[in-house]
């Protein structure tokens, strides 16, 4: 918990709030020292607050962000069809719009002008779900990695990842159907990515160790493929434990077990 200062209580408060990046109903304040005007200009205090996210709104505001998000997903992925869909549903569509669309060219695949679109996409989805972000692209060996600029960063990364995976899926699957190569499409918020990728490394070292000790699977949260990869480079030379995916995407993941044979040096 965090100590913030401001000329009156109410102003420690907004500074808090400002420096955290939370709305006041997030937020557990507790009142550390009330402003004091003293007397004749001496002895003048500022108010101090400690103040933290209220763990309890920040879980349900996140639930319901994700919410959002599946929500999202499931209207994007049929908006590209829906057009057609309707009018084949509807009786009174003219014959021409049926003709017109039946001859209508194949958009040609094209992987600059498929990630200038994600990108308009993301800021898009973004901005729909509560969370406005600017989009910077990088290109990073055979892959491409959208960095999301935005001032709300836990909300959209999520417990665990959850959101911005999501998102990631969505966005893969986007390029996907409109590039022309096989392209990994890797989003991050901040420094997230880096973070976890240290995460991951201690995860699987201590799962490992785990392992060994107890002989028995641990079945690790469902995370991306490049997420699975690394946990599988790691361990890959390990004579003790073995590693296997399970599960469909999104929510395939990792099984960390005992190696059946011991693997010689």
């Amino acid at each position: 918990m965090a100590q913030y200062e401001g000329e009156t209580i109410e102003a420690a408060i907004q500074n808090g709030l400002a420096n955290l990046k939370i709305e006041r109903q997030e937020a557990d304040i507790q009142v550390i020292r009330e402003e004091s005007r003293g007397f004749l200009g001496f002895g003048k205090k500022t108010a101090i607050v400690e103040m933290t996210t209220s763990p309890a709104v920040t879980k349900a505001k996140q639930q319901v962000f994700e919410q959002k998000i599946k929500t999202a997903i499931k209207h994007d992925a049929k908006q590209d069809q829906q057009t057609v869909s309707d009018i084949k549903k509807n009786p009174m569509a003219p014959r021409q719009a049926q003709v017109a669309q039946a001859k209508k060219p194949e958009v040609q695949r094209n992987d600059t002008q498929a990630i200038k679109d994600l990108s308009v996409y993301l800021m898009d989805l973004t901005k729909r779900l509560g969370t406005p972000a600017l989009i910077r692209v990088e290109q990073q060996g055979k892959g491409q990695v959208f960095h999301l600029d935005t001032a709300k960063e836990g909300l959209l990364i999520g417990k665990h990842g959850r959101s911005i995976n999501s998102l990631q899926y969505l966005s893969q699957t986007f390029f996907n159907h409109r590039g022309r190569s096989r392209q990994t499409i890797i989003l991050d918020v901040g420094d997230y990515r880096e973070r976890r990728e240290r995460a991951l490394t201690a995860l699987a070292k201590r799962t490992a160790r785990e392992v060994v000790a107890d002989h028995k699977s641990v079945y690790l949260d469902p995370m991306p493929s490049f997420e699975r990869k690394l946990i599988h480079t790691l361990l890959a030379d390990s004579p003790y434990v073995e590693t296997f995916s399970e599960g469909v995407d999104p929510e395939r993941y990792v099984v960390i077990a005992p190696r059946k044979t011991v693997k010689l040096p």
